[in-house]
């Protein structure tokens, strides 16, 4: 077997752990959640829906740090260390949730909502096994298909903000052209 393949079943497993964390997460952190501040809807209102900047909430924790998930050190051991350290990430996206490390920066918001614009189109679960599977498939978190895509759209945005366009009718491509 070579080192990208796992037996079906761990794999399956896995993206059963993946999909029960963002959950467990997202219960967590909705509580003390804010509805997106009016000045950073004005800054993507022209790149989201309505619908979705409606339903995504954000948490800034200042001074604590969002700690690694459970499976963070098979993570680490499965890319030979090629994983980002969660202490250090601007923020993570949890289905409708937006948690940062720190202060909100237009760029990070635009990678968090393209997250969760990313959930709200392929469902949690279809989310979750993309993601796993392009792990497993690369070992390498940047690699990821989901996670190149939130690049790619987040840097137009950072490169030229006049240029709009639609975040979820470049989600609803990608999965139509099985990009993902």
């Amino acid at each position: 077997m070579d080192r990208t393949e796992l037996p079906e079943t761990r794999v399956v497993e896995m993206v059963s752990q993946v999909a029960a964390y963002l959950r467990r997460e997202r219960e967590l952190y909705i509580r003390a959640s804010e509805p997106l501040a009016p000045e950073w809807r004005s800054a993507v209102q022209e790149y989201f829906s309505d619908s979705l900047l409606n339903s995504v909430r954000t948490i800034t924790l200042r001074g604590a740090r969002i700690p690694p998930p459970p499976f963070y050190s098979e993570a680490i051991a499965m890319s030979s260390g090629n994983f980002p350290d969660f202490v250090h990430l601007a923020s993570i996206t949890y289905l409708d949730v937006i948690v940062f490390n720190d202060e909100i920066a237009g760029r990070t918001l635009f990678h968090g909502l393209v997250h969760a614009a990313q959930m709200a189109f392929l469902g949690l679960d279809r989310y979750a096994d993309f993601y796993l599977r392009g792990f497993v498939k690369s070992r390498s978190w940047i690699a990821i298909p989901l996670e190149a895509q939130a690049y790619q759209l987040d840097t137009r945005f950072a490169m030229s903000p006049s240029t709009t366009f639609s975040v979820e009718e470049e989600i609803k491509t990608w999965a139509e052209q099985g990009k993902y």
